[in-house]
C-alpha cells in the first residue's frame, strides 16, 4: 500500500472530509501574517513535510495556485504522484482573467490527477490533455455542534461578499421580510465589499467567527441561502446545511440542480424570487426535511463509492 499525505494552506472542511476519506495525514499550513511572509512560511513548511514524510502520493488543494506549483517542482526531484484538489477556481480562473487561465491550464495538463466536481471540469481538464477524476464533496461531520434551532425563523446566508453573490437582492428580500417575522444572519468579512452595515438594520452581520460560533448560528437556522452566478460551482455551504438537516435555498444553476435534486429549493437571483423561496421553506419544512433525508442517504452511498474507487486506483 501507498503511504499518503494532504496538504492545504487553508482551513476548509472539504480538505478534512476528503484527507479522512483517503485515509492520509491532513497538514494545514496556515500563518496569519502579510501575503509575502505567510508564502514564504508555508513553502518552507510545506518542503519540510515532503521531504519529512517522503511519500509516495501528495494530495494538495488548488487554489492555492502556487501551492500547486511548487508540489509540480518538487515532483520532479521527488517523484511522487501528484493529486490536486481543484475546487472552482483551480479550474477557470477567478473574473475569466486570461494570464491566471494559462498558468491553470498549464498545471493542470501536468498534474497526475486533477479532482474536481462536476462533468464539464471533468471535459475541459481532458481536452487540455490532464487527468480528471469526479469527486464531490463528503458531508462534512459536524454533528459536535448540533443544537435545536431557534424559536425565531431564522435565515442564515453563507456569504463571502464576493463577485458571484448576489448581495443586494438578498439584503432587499430581508427588508421585505422583516415584518413577516424572519431574522437575518450572515457571515464574512462584510467589510471585504464596502458594506455599511447601518443601512440594513434588519441584517445581523456576524463578520468572521469561529467555527464553534459558525456552526452553532448554522444549526440555530431554519432556512440557509448560499448562492453564486458561476455555473458549475458547488458551493460549500450547501453541504453544510443538507448535513445539518436545513433546508437549504440556492442558485438555479445546472450543476447546483443536477447533484442537489430535490433536496434543495432553487431561485432566481431576485428579490421577489428570493422571498418566495424563503415563504415556500417555512411553510414546507417537514416535506423539505423528508426530503434531505433521502438525499443525504444516497449522498453518503455514491461518495463511499467514489472514495473506495480512488483508492482503489491510487493503491491507497
Amino acid at each position: 500500500m501507498k503511504k499518503g499525505i494532504w496538504i492545504t494552506w487553508e482551513k476548509q472542511i472539504r480538505n478534512r472530509s476528503m484527507a479522512k476519506n483517503m485515509g492520509v495525514k491532513l497538514y494545514e499550513i496556515i500563518y496569519n501574517k502579510s501575503r509575502l511572509v505567510r508564502y514564504i512560511y508555508c513553502i518552507i513548511e510545506t518542503i519540510k513535510v515532503i521531504y519529512q514524510e517522503k511519500p509516495d502520493i501528495v494530495f494538495a488543494q488548488n487554489p492555492s495556485i502556487i501551492l500547486t506549483y511548487l508540489i509540480l517542482l518538487m515532483r520532479y526531484l521527488l517523484s511522487y504522484y501528484f493529486v490536486s484538489d481543484s475546487h472552482f477556481f483551480g479550474v477557470i480562473a477567478y473574473n475569466n482573467n486570461i494570464i491566471l487561465q494559462k498558468v491553470l491550464d498549464y498545471c493542470n495538463k501536468r498534474i497526475d490527477l486533477v479532482i474536481v466536481t462536476n462533468d464539464e471540469h471533468a471535459s475541459y481538464i481532458e481536452k487540455l490533455g490532464g487527468h480528471p477524476f469526479i469527486y464531490e464533496d463528503p458531508l462534512p461531520d459536524i454533528s459536535m455542534y448540533e443544537e435545536p434551532k431557534s424559536e425565531e425563523k431564522i435565515v442564515f446566508f453563507i456569504c463571502s461578499f464576493d463577485i458571484d453573490e448576489p448581495l443586494e437582492e438578498v439584503f432587499l428580500a430581508a427588508e421585505s421580510l422583516k415584518d413577516e417575522g424572519f431574522k437575518f444572519y450572515v457571515s464574512g468579512n462584510y467589510n471585504k465589499a464596502g458594506i455599511e452595515t447601518s443601512r440594513y438594520p434588519f441584517i445581523k452581520f456576524l463578520g468572521y467567527v469561529s467555527e464553534a460560533d459558525y456552526y452553532s448560528y448554522l444549526y440555530q437556522s431554519h432556512i440557509i441561502l448560499d448562492f453564486t452566478i458561476n455555473e458549475n460551482c458547488l458551493v460549500c455551504g450547501a453541504y453544510e446545511a443538507l448535513a445539518a438537516d436545513r433546508v437549504l435555498i440556492t442558485s438555479r444553476t445546472k450543476a447546483l440542480m443536477s447533484y442537489f435534486a430535490n433536496s434543495a429549493l432553487y431561485t432566481e437571483h431576485k428579490k421577489d424570487e428570493i422571498c418566495r423561496s424563503i415563504r415556500y421553506a417555512d411553510a414546507n419544512q417537514n416535506k423539505l426535511f423528508n426530503n434531505i433525508i433521502k438525499w443525504k442517504k444516497r449522498a453518503i452511498e455514491k461518495n463511499n463509492e467514489k472514495s473506495n474507487l480512488l483508492k482503489q486506483k491510487l493503491n491507497l
